[in-house]
């Protein structure tokens, strides 16, 4: 890991975290990837304190060979990566990692963004920065991928009048993303055109399509 200028930044990630000790799973190994090598650094050393054995990488490829190794437990990914996003390299990780929680980091708050965290089987969906409360409560999240909560502005936008275009659009990804697609239908056990149907009918509320699947 690189010294470079987290320790200032640390020392305000720490304090932002409150006075009270936040509890979490300790011995976790995580895996941090980003190619901002700062931020990645900054989150390993973060969360080594609180007892994790981390390793950061700073690229899709790094990751995949350090992972081989390695075995984390929980990896949270960039989004916005070089030569694969986050979520091609979720998908990657997953195959060598079936019992690995995925976490995405992106520096894009958007709906969509978290939506198609959502669909990609992640287990949580951070924002940047991320406060180091907000690290610990996802690495000790144990909800199943893709049924992490969705902040309620994200709700509100979909549940708007106004948000048919972004619903439309959201439609779309869901349609051309394959990553998404295979990975949906190997979860809920369906065919893609089943998927297909069930996002048209009910829309892209993860939890809607499993209730209309499951039907």
């Amino acid at each position: 890991m690189t010294g470079r200028c987290g320790a200032p930044i640390l020392v305000v990630m720490i304090s932002l975290a409150g006075s009270a000790e936040l509890e979490s799973s300790a011995g976790r190994r995580i895996l941090i990837v980003d190619d901002h090598v700062d931020s990645a650094d900054i989150i390993a050393e973060a969360l080594g304190m609180h007892g994790h054995e981390t390793r950061a990488a700073y690229d899709p490829l790094a990751a995949i060979s350090m992972a081989h190794e390695f075995r984390p437990q929980i990896a949270i990914l960039d989004i916005d990566l070089p030569t694969m996003d986050g979520y091609e390299l979720g998908a990657s990780l997953r195959v060598q990692l079936p019992e690995c929680r995925f976490i995405a980091l992106t520096g894009n708050a958007t709906g969509l963004n978290c939506l198609r965290s959502q669909w990609s089987g992640f287990h949580g969906h951070l924002t940047k920065p991320a406060g180091l409360d907000e690290l610990l409560a996802a690495v000790s999240d144990a909800r199943p991928s893709g049924t992490f909560e969705r902040e309620p502005k994200v709700d509100r936008l979909l549940r708007e009048s106004i948000a048919r275009r972004q619903r439309e659009r959201a439609r779309i990804n869901l349609h051309e993303s394959q990553e998404v697609v295979r990975y949906w239908t190997t979860a809920l056990g369906c065919t893609e055109a089943q998927l297909r149907a069930a996002v048209d009918e009910v829309g892209v509320n993860s939890e809607d399509v499993r209730r209309c699947l499951r039907r």
